[in-house]
């Protein structure tokens, strides 16, 4: 019976709203066409959300993803840190579910979260990119919606929602700011590779 409750609960998921969504944008002097080429090609998030990444406690630790332009289906693995001392680690399963060149790019994200001292944290993250032109370049702007599946950590907790929100969207805009320089980087005129 507590099996099938947890099936209806997760086909109910896009019928609820989010425990909480983040938000996080960054300005670019690259084209948009630029900035979706390496956001949509989900073997460079690895370097700007990674390697890039200035928070060892948020960030990318390992990354099995296809190279080139994703489209809608395209799936990846990865690893991801959720604490300093790599106590928490995510698992986690992608799939494109929008890839709209050059001005949008979203994908979800089935992930497990090893706890230390806690059970295993299953949720979902529904990830949407939106690229538009700015002045002479570009903005992206980002948001992340969260689906707990099995139970809310005490982060997530309404009372500790508030701080989380700023953490992740300190974190999360230096991700889209490494984003915005890699392509930056890669369209310089006279610049190979990158």
């Amino acid at each position: 019976m507590k099996e099938a409750a947890v099936t209806a609960a997760n086909e109910d998921l896009d019928e609820r709203s989010p425990i909480v969504t983040f938000h996080a944008s960054a300005t670019s002097t690259a084209s948009p066409e630029s900035l979706y080429e390496i956001l949509a090609d989900p073997s460079t998030h690895i370097e700007w959300a990674g390697k890039q990444a200035p928070n060892k406690a948020f960030k990318l630790l390992s990354l099995d993803a296809p190279k080139g332009v994703a489209s809608v289906g395209t799936t990846w693995a990865s690893t991801g840190s959720n604490s300093k001392n790599a106590g928490m680690t995510f698992h986690d399963r992608s799939v494109v579910t929008e890839a709209a060149a050059p001005s949008k790019f979203a994908f979800v994200t089935d992930a497990h979260l090893e706890r230390k001292h806690r059970k295993t944290w299953e949720v979902r993250f529904v990830h949407r990119y939106e690229v538009r032109p700015e002045g002479a370049g570009s903005r992206i702007a980002y948001e992340a919606r969260v689906y707990p599946v099995n139970y809310r950590p005490y982060w997530l907790h309404p009372l500790m929602r508030p701080v989380t929100r700023k953490m992740v969207k300190i974190f999360a805009g230096k991700h889209m700011a490494n984003l915005a320089r890699m392509a930056e980087q890669v369209s310089e005129p006279g610049r190979v590779g990158s």
